[in-house]
């Protein structure tokens, strides 16, 4: 079963690079670079002032240009907005748990990513902030909650090499909560394109799942 064949994702000119963890080689990293229009800037979403250091050394020794942080915690709507819409490459990292994350980012910083993924900009969303690019996502207590759906009607599934590792997976399949369940191995990503254009990085450890109702 190809992943191409049953998921659906939003409609834009951008990227959407789903990392299931950054590894100590920041291949995934790398190649979202060289993914990204040299024009724009890179900006990496951050709920504290000292966030995202790390990240941007990182970066900053694959030979990428000099970005800055989005505190979607501290920052107005409006300059959030204007930020965000000058970047060509959008990095959230694995810093915070998702449902923190989604809670921070609800309202105008989604709404600026959708913005710019749908003009061009290169989404990499890392770790547990990947997962919250699907229908739903797991938080601390293995609640289902509601994503952002770029990935439609799928579950998103990070730093795991196999679905059958993931016991919530296979619980929200067998409820029919959701029709497919995608996992993402650390040093692996899954990158969504414009018409249809489905690519594996790094380890290539991808692996969907179908729920009852589909099979």
């Amino acid at each position: 079963m190809s992943v191409s064949d049953v998921l659906k994702w939003a409609d834009g000119r951008g990227w959407l690079i789903l990392s299931g963890g950054n590894d100590s080689l920041s291949e995934i990293r790398a190649m979202a670079l060289g993914r990204t229009n040299v024009d724009g800037s890179i900006v990496y979403i951050g709920l504290d002032e000292d966030d995202g250091e790390d990240v941007l050394d990182d970066m900053s020794e694959l030979g990428a240009p000099t970005g800055y942080l989005v505190n979607i915690m501290t920052e107005d709507d409006n300059t959030i907005k204007e930020r965000i819409a000058e970047s060509s490459l959008i990095v959230i990292p694995d810093e915070y748990h998702p449902k923190q994350l989604k809670s921070a980012l609800a309202g105008a910083g989604i709404g600026a990513i959708r913005s710019a993924y749908e003009r061009g900009a290169v989404i990499l969303a890392e770790g547990g902030a990947m997962t919250l690019f699907g229908k739903l996502f797991s938080d601390q207590n293995e609640n289902l909650l509601a994503g952002f759906g770029f990935v439609e009607d799928t579950l998103l599934i990070s730093g795991v090499e196999t679905l059958a590792e993931s016991d919530i997976a296979v619980s929200a399949l067998n409820s029919s909560a959701i029709n497919f369940a995608l996992g993402i191995g650390v040093g692996s990503a899954l990158v969504l394109g414009s018409t249809n254009i489905v690519e594996t990085w790094g380890k290539k450890q991808v692996s969907i799942a179908l729920g009852g109702s589909k099979s």
